[in-house]
């Protein structure tokens, strides 16, 4: 059990420090290949946090109930899991929050380019098809 739970404490502290850097990288424009790419990074960072950001957030109390009932058997844990816990639940806030806050507004008009850039290629498609 104590296993378990530490595998998915290191699973959220992952995903946060992952998403912390992928939005920190908001492309300036949509026009390179290298653009897009970043583009992409960032929206899928986006979609991962707006997906996980519940679930994980409702699996920190059953979690820290399995660390309650570990102490009360005296298991010995290297780390205060507790805290780590509830820094992690801070901070996932934090992180949804800047990403669904400020990054998601400010890569708005280069999602919007980019759909107008698919659509000039579609019917490009279309018409040589």
């Amino acid at each position: 059990m104590l296993n378990n739970t530490i595998a998915q404490i290191n699973n959220i502290k992952e995903f946060i420090n992952t998403v912390s850097e992928g939005i920190k990288v908001v492309p300036k424009g949509s026009e390179s290949e290298a653009e897009k790419a970043q583009l992409m990074s960032v929206m899928t960072h986006l979609r991962d946090v707006k997906v996980i950001k519940d679930k994980t957030l409702d699996q920190i109390d059953p979690m820290k109930r399995v660390i309650v009932t570990l102490k009360k058997h005296q298991v010995k844990m290297d780390e205060d899991y507790l805290v780590v816990l509830e820094t992690n639940k801070v901070r996932i806030k934090e992180v949804a929050q800047e990403a669904l806050g400020d990054v998601k507004e400010s890569i708005l008009p280069l999602q919007t380019q980019e759909a107008e850039n698919i659509k000039a290629r579609l019917a490009r498609f279309g018409v040589v098809v």
